[in-house]
């Protein structure tokens, strides 16, 4: 068989790799436009940031390995320009590539908000979109003469990048038009959290501020707002993105804000999958499609496009799309909907949120810990976000594993947990966190 997998990222390079595993006589080739294989897009912040110490410290793996280990014929720099369906061929800058069976797995691309200027992006040496290595590696060399920067956008990929920027000892200003920061994870009372943890250290955000124009007059950025004329010695646009679907639209492939696939990975096409960035999933809680872009969700949809190539019979299920991220010293992580997008979906939900510490009161040396929990008046948890500078990975794990096996809010109250006054309480923070949402569900049973 004859398998071709557009995309060198985690979602088609986890596909190959386990199609291998699976499937030792195929023909594999993954065909990739950038110079670089499968590398960890999410770490790019962290390199900046000098936590990570060099760019070729998040590669995956070297391209040898894929021809003499794994058995994959990889081509770097290719880039595909269309699909032949009735073929069944890919066509690509110089040649034709058949296959038997199709994977997209295109990924995303940075969205360019609608602002006077903003195609300065493709030749400014200041002005700066985040998504590859040769993108993180332009940023990270204006960097180190910068004093200046400006973040555009208070998103995930914002935030990281303004505490990258600010750990290099340069000035940073972040612009968000919306009234909250990383409304994808959290909701404005806990975003205010983080906002105003970040303006302690230093950072400069501003929120309802929208950019107007922006350009490079070759020394430095000039960015127009309401307040203004600002200037800076560099600017990153991290206004989220967008799936790449072009390659499938222009196919014929069904699309809506992504590639539409069933639950076994499959397109409109029965011989060509997609996974990733590029497709649709379907959110757990509403039911609704989502584009959950996050590197586990490619991975994990990889792995069902290998099992059903093969025979398999693993399916994607809904996702909760549990995330995390570390902003300097504070942990912040979310699953599930926010309340704002329950309300959004008419879910009827209600909240609560909890302050407590991550160990007891007379031993030294806790954190406070922010737990707000979502749910419905029927004690379902559909959201919950956790903010602290410790024992937040933990507690975000353990609420969407409750999640997936459809626990309630007396499920976490009643949870068993380990105790220790040097590593945890007595009654472990979800567990009060939960006692409180169910208080707050008897008070909405009382008035009704």
């Amino acid at each position: 068989m004859q398998i071709v997998v557009i995309g060198g990222g985690a979602a088609g390079t986890t596909a190959a790799l386990e199609i291998r595993k699976k499937m030792r006589d195929a023909s594999i080739t993954i065909i990739e436009s950038q110079k670089y294989s499968e590398y960890s897009p999410c770490a790019l912040p962290f390199v900046v940031g000098g936590h990570i110490a060099q760019f070729k410290d998040i590669l995956i793996h070297s391209d040898s390995f894929y021809s003499t280990i794994a058995k994959i014929d990889l081509r770097l720099e290719t880039t595909v320009s269309s699909i032949d369906r009735e073929a069944k061929e890919v066509i690509c800058d110089k040649e034709r590539v058949a296959y038997d069976k199709l994977v997209l797995a295109t990924g995303s691309y940075p969205f360019r908000p609608p602002i006077k200027g903003i195609d300065a992006i493709d030749t400014s040496e200041r002005i700066f979109l985040l998504k590859s290595i040769d993108d993180a590696k332009r940023v990270d060399a204006c960097a180190s003469t910068a004093k200046r920067a400006l973040i555009v956008g208070a998103g995930l990929v914002g935030m990281e990048m303004a505490v990258a920027l600010w750990e290099r000892g340069i000035s940073v200003t972040v612009l968000e038009a919306l009234p909250t920061a990383m409304p994808q994870m959290l909701d404005p009372d806990m975003g205010k959290i983080v906002i105003e943890h970040l303006r302690s250290l230093g950072i400069d955000i501003r929120l309802k501020i929208p950019v107007e124009e922006i350009a490079d007059n070759g020394k430095e950025v000039k960015v127009t707002t309401e307040e203004g004329i600002l200037t800076y010695d560099m600017c990153i646009i991290a206004c989220g993105v967008r799936a790449n679907m072009r390659l499938a639209s222009s196919a014929g492939l069904s699309v809506g804000n992504g590639i539409i696939v069933s639950d076994t990975m499959v397109t409109s096409d029965p011989d060509i999958y997609a996974c990733g960035d590029c497709c649709e999933s379907v959110c757990a809680v509403t039911g609704k499609s989502i584009l959950s872009q996050l590197g586990s969700t490619a991975v994990r949809q990889a792995k069902v496009v290998a099992s059903q190539m093969a025979g398999g019979l693993k399916r994607f299920r809904p996702t909760f799309n549990t995330s995390i991220t570390q902003l300097c010293n504070l942990h912040i992580a979310s699953v599930g909907a926010t309340l704002t997008q329950a309300n959004i979906n008419n879910m009827g939900a209600l909240s609560s949120r909890f302050k407590g510490s991550t160990l007891p009161d007379y031993y030294p040396g806790g954190n406070d810990i922010f737990i707000k929990l979502i749910f419905t008046e029927d004690k379902k948890i559909i959201g919950g976000q956790i903010i602290g500078e410790q024992g937040v990975l933990d507690r975000i794990n353990v609420l969407s594993t409750v999640m997936q096996l459809d626990g309630d809010l007396d499920f976490i109250y009643n949870m068993e947990t380990a105790y220790t006054p040097p590593l945890s309480p007595t009654i472990d923070p979800l567990s009060w966190a939960a006692e409180m949402a169910i208080k707050k569900c008897e008070k909405h049973h009382k008035k009704r």
